[in-house]
């Protein structure tokens, strides 16, 4: 039997670009899964859910996570909470917002795990992120080094409210005995991602673009930057990993192995579209962010087995396949 076998779950941000893949795996397999949504189910929320809003076993319950009262609603009867609501957009837009980042976010943190505490959630999946770690860090990086230094600057009021979310995991399950769970995971891309252009991470902008028919395309930074991007699918299996098979307040890296730089990353997109005859072009005027991001897997092989499985190919072919049936 299964550990998510007949569990009342709840998925906060379930509506969301990683959260509505979580949802979609929870139900494959009889679980009874409750989503929050933001007053009524916008456009976005409701495309992301298409494929499971008919599903009986799917509720959405909707309200505002800035609202205690709302999230003890949220969490009454459930047993397990994957609290994946958040606000974060990519390096411009995070680099303007440091302090609403941090409020916004360290508001929805203190209220989701407040409630789940409450309402006696017998499990707690804190969702962190690459973010937190240092702008300079040993490569591949591992866990031991998220709480060095400061954040990445340009990412540093969201790094430091993913930081306290991973403190108030580990001391609600010191203090209150909760069973919590501590994900870090890296940079998703793939189908529903984010592609407005004010908060977009770095591929969703460029499919975007290139899928558009901007020529040239420009590149924020120099490409020199590297990153190591997890497919959505792959992403979503580990957070139910991390939650089920490693509830120890004790974060844990997912992420791929497959190391690019955005150089690299652009030209994979323009091929990924069949546009490769299309001239780039760089602009150091603009952030690069972190010169090197890319996570040590070492924990997540061994206290998981998990293993990224689609690479960065297939899954940038997946990604622009998508967006041309659903937004262009």
């Amino acid at each position: 039997m299964s550990f998510w076998d007949r569990k009342k779950v709840l998925v906060t941000g379930g509506g969301g670009f990683i959260g509505s893949h979580v949802v979609e795996r929870l139900l494959r397999n009889h679980k009874e899964v409750r989503v929050t949504v933001a007053g009524r189910m916008g456009k976005e929320n409701r495309r992301n859910l298409s494929e499971v809003l008919r599903n009986p076993r799917l509720r959405t319950i909707k309200g505002d996570l800035r609202d205690p009262r709302f999230c003890r609603r949220a969490c009454k009867n459930q047993e397990v909470v994957l609290n994946l609501a958040g606000v974060v957009g990519g390096v411009g837009y995070n680099s303007a917002h440091h302090g609403s980042l941090f409020r916004d976010n360290m508001t929805l943190q203190l209220n989701v795990i407040e409630a789940a505490r409450l309402e006696k959630v017998s499990r707690y999946l804190v969702v962190s992120t690459a973010c937190v770690y240092p702008r300079i860090c040993r490569i591949p990086t591992p866990e031991s080094e998220g709480f060095r230094e400061a954040p990445e600057r340009t990412n540093e009021g969201y790094g430091w409210a993913k930081r306290m979310g991973e403190y108030l995991g580990r001391a609600y399950a010191e203090e209150y005995g909760m069973t919590v769970a501590i994900v870090r995971p890296y940079n998703a891309y793939g189908p529903r991602d984010h592609f407005d252009p004010a908060k977009s991470h770095v591929i969703a902008a460029l499919v975007r673009r290139v899928c558009e028919g901007e020529r040239p395309l420009k590149v924020w930074g120099d490409g020199k930057s590297t990153r190591a991007f997890l497919y959505v699918d792959d992403f979503a299996q580990g957070l139910l990993d991390v939650a089920e098979k490693y509830p120890k307040a004790d974060p844990v890296n997912i992420g791929s192995a497959e190391e690019v730089s955005i150089r690299d990353l652009a030209t994979a997109v323009l091929r990924a579209a069949s546009a490769e005859k299309t001239r780039l072009i760089f602009d150091p005027s603009k952030p690069s962010g972190q010169p090197r991001r890319a996570c040590d897997t070492t924990k997540s092989k061994k206290v998981l087995g998990f293993r990224a499985k689609v690479s960065l190919d297939e899954g940038l072919r997946r990604t622009v396949a998508w967006y041309r049936e659903n937004l262009l």
